[in-house]
């Protein structure tokens, strides 16, 4: 027989085998799917460096501000399967069998995954609401800031005619360096305002004026004939070193998103899409808690059942949560459901029905369903 205080020892070394092994499932799924979305954001960042709308310098960078955003959206998922693999795990291993016959029963296991769902949800907030509109407004100034300052001479191919700004810039280039960046035996045919240019240079690399934001191709040791052949205001001309505009900034403009707003600036706003945006921020911290209230009864399993017996319903369950947060946003933008109803109730649906599904590890199930065994019998 268990004492009180064995009893408080064993739910303790239970609360500490639980958060153990949670945050060790949490930070591997988390690793796994920022993998997949920094695959993903790298390919779309690696085609803006080669559009000319990014500079290459800045590519890490960008890249990094937008893993801050995406890990956001991460964590809840990647939370609700790290506890049905390991409350699942569990049951398979008879684990909650044992923990059962000390007392311990499955809504007493709520007690250790509160413990472990209360930092995890600070987190997320602290995250959704400080850090990620930081991180957007950051990666919004960035990526406006080099729109069409980054090289237009990007995709440049050696020992091809390149062409650019609608036929009225062709680059030739002998050789480019591994670092992309020194080119060796370069002819460029230029028209502006009419008036042909030809240049040919030994030499040449791009380079941005900070000030202005004009971009410029650097031409050294080489000779520029400008006009028609035969004209009397044809000209040669040789030169050490020759800078050609090849890009105008445009103006440094920065586009500040809604996902860029701060939180406070949301929920002071009467726009209704500003609303909306407070709410799906809000969405992380209720979908975390929601979730884990139903990763409990979802993990439930047989022990000679496969360890992943529920997951596909859990998957099943998660994909249409997030169905009907993008329903039930556009719902309340369009004023089909009223703004004091907002998305919140995707969440209310949600935990009702993980309540629902707590009813048989109640106490008032099992004595009723004695109490009509009884009779039965």
């Amino acid at each position: 027989m268990i004492g009180q205080y064995g009893t408080l020892h064993l739910i303790t070394l239970i609360d500490r085998y639980l958060l153990k092994e949670v945050l060790k499932a949490l930070l591997a799924i988390l690793l796994v799917l920022a993998l997949i979305m920094l695959g993903n954001s790298f390919i779309k960042l690696l085609k803006e460096v080669a559009s000319g709308d990014l500079n290459a310098d800045l590519l890490f960078q960008a890249l990094g501000l937008q893993m801050v955003v995406y890990i956001v959206r991460l964590i809840p998922p990647a939370f609700f399967f790290a506890v049905l693999f390991v409350v699942g795990r569990m049951h398979r291993d008879s684990e909650m069998v044992a923990l059962a016959s000390c007392g311990l029963g499955g809504l007493g296991l709520y007690r250790s995954l509160i413990l472990v769902v209360t930092p995890v949800a600070l987190l997320t907030g602290w995250l959704s609401f400080y850090v990620q509109p930081w991180a957007s407004r950051l990666s919004a100034e960035l990526l406006s800031r080099q729109s069409g300052q980054a090289t237009e001479l990007a995709g440049i191919g050696a020992g091809r005619f390149n062409e650019y700004s609608q036929g009225d810039l062709v680059l030739y280039v002998e050789s480019i360096s591994s670092e992309q960046r020194r080119m060796r035996n370069v002819f460029v045919q230029q028209r502006r305002d009419g008036v042909l240019s030809l240049v040919s240079a030994k030499r040449g690399y791009q380079r941005l004026d900070e000030d202005s934001g004009d971009r410029y191709l650097v031409l050294e040791e080489g000779r520029r004939y400008q006009g028609s052949p035969g004209q009397a205001d044809y000209r040669i001309s040789e030169f050490e070193r020759y800078a050609l505009r090849v890009k105008e900034s445009q103006g440094r403009v920065v586009k500040i998103t809604r996902k860029s707003l701060s939180s406070q600036a949301l929920l002071a706003s009467a726009s209704i899409r500003d609303r909306a945006e407070f709410q799906v921020r809000l969405a992380q911290i209720l979908g975390l808690l929601v979730f884990a209230l139903l990763s409990l009864p979802l993990s439930r399993s047989m022990p000679r059942q496969g360890p992943f017996g529920r997951l596909i319903l859990a998957f099943v369950l998660y994909t249409l949560y997030l169905s009907l947060q993008g329903v039930a946003e556009n719902w309340m933008v369009d004023g089909v459901t009223p703004a004091w109803l907002g998305i919140w109730w995707v969440h209310l649906v949600l935990a009702v029905t993980g309540l629902l599904l707590l009813i048989p590890d109640s106490r008032f199930y099992r004595r009723m369903r004695r109490s009509l065994r009884a009779r039965q019998a």
